[in-house]
């Protein structure tokens, strides 16, 4: 027999009662704050049961749990709440590992911090309410010049500003760590979207970050990976020197605004295709799509059947 104060007091009998099977639940209403003796007939309800358990949303809870054997899901930040754990814990990356830690740790235990020394061989934070309400959270770290690893000197990892709310959104997110964690995704699927990283960053994660972040994150770790597009350009005379000496007779033009520099657009033919569109039926075959890179542009191709079942060439 229980105690209903509340819809989630409703919520969970009806849950409970539909779990266990049961055909009939009795429920008395009354206007006193005394708990009602219900009185039923066993023998006309042969499927009828009476609960006992104390009112309240966490033995409510609790009793529902019993019931539902569903396994509740691990995100992969649970393990950024060991982040950060003790004094000499070392980081190899220097002062961007140990920054990175820092707000993965944050994110994950819930809280918010300040940087009182932020620089490339020492770093201070300290809690974000230390100031207004006392609370002692603070880590300290410096650089180890000998082999530049940054290690964690002092560290005080006692939250009493109730710090166990995890939330889905943070100031501290950042495009840079965005970037770090999209990194081998983005290695095996170059061509990863801005919303597949939100998407991905929701179910797998448990937080919801800003297109902006989703779409610098992308951007920097083909960075990192690819190399910058810009500089990419300045590539193509290489290119055109080793294609011209180790494949003779091909013909690769770069047109360039000659006051300024800047590429307008690039022939590139192989020795192969030239020598393939000499056999090919007399017609020619011209397509182009959409480049959707940073710098936009046209890639356009030309194409012929030859006269061994259509096997096309192409330049």
């Amino acid at each position: 027999m229980c105690m209903l104060r509340s819809d989630y007091d409703l919520n969970t009998l009806i849950s409970f009662a539909c779990s266990s099977g049961l055909e009939h639940v009795n429920v008395s209403v009354h206007n006193g704050p005394f708990i009602p003796q219900i009185e039923y007939d066993s023998g006309s309800q042969e499927n009828d049961s009476t609960i006992e358990w104390s009112s309240g949303p966490q033995d409510g809870a609790d009793m529902l749990s019993k019931y539902c054997h569903h396994e509740p899901k691990i995100l992969l930040t649970a393990s950024w709440a060991q982040a950060i754990r003790e004094v000499g814990q070392s980081f190899e990356g220097g002062v961007n590992e140990f920054r990175r830690a820092l707000k993965m740790y944050s994110m994950e235990v819930g809280f918010e911090y300040d940087l009182v020394k932020n620089t490339k061989e020492w770093v201070i934070a300290i809690c974000k309410r230390r100031n207004t309400n006392n609370y002692m959270w603070r880590v300290y770290a410096t650089l180890q010049k000998i082999n530049g690893y940054f290690y964690i000197r002092t560290l005080n990892n006692v939250h009493t500003c109730g710090a166990a709310v995890r939330t889905t959104k943070n100031s501290r997110m950042s495009s840079e760590l965005v970037a770090s964690l999209i990194r081998d995704k983005v290695r095996d699927k170059p061509l990863t979207r801005p919303t597949d990283v939100v998407y991905d960053f929701k179910v797998n994660y448990g937080l919801d970050i800003t297109y902006h972040h989703a779409w610098w994150g992308v951007e920097r770790a083909k960075n990192e990976l690819f190399g910058h597009q810009s500089l990419s350009f300045d590539l193509l005379r290489w290119y055109k020197e080793e294609t011209e000496r180790t494949n003779p007779g091909s013909i690769i033009e770069i047109d360039y605004e000659s006051n300024t520099g800047r590429f307008k657009r690039v022939f590139v033919s192989f020795y192969a295709c030239i020598y393939g569109f000499w056999y090919c039926r007399p017609m020619l075959f011209l397509d182009g799509t959409f480049l959707k890179g940073r710098y936009k542009g046209n890639l356009l191709t030309a194409t012929a059947k030859d006269g061994d079942q259509g096997n096309s060439t192409c330049t």
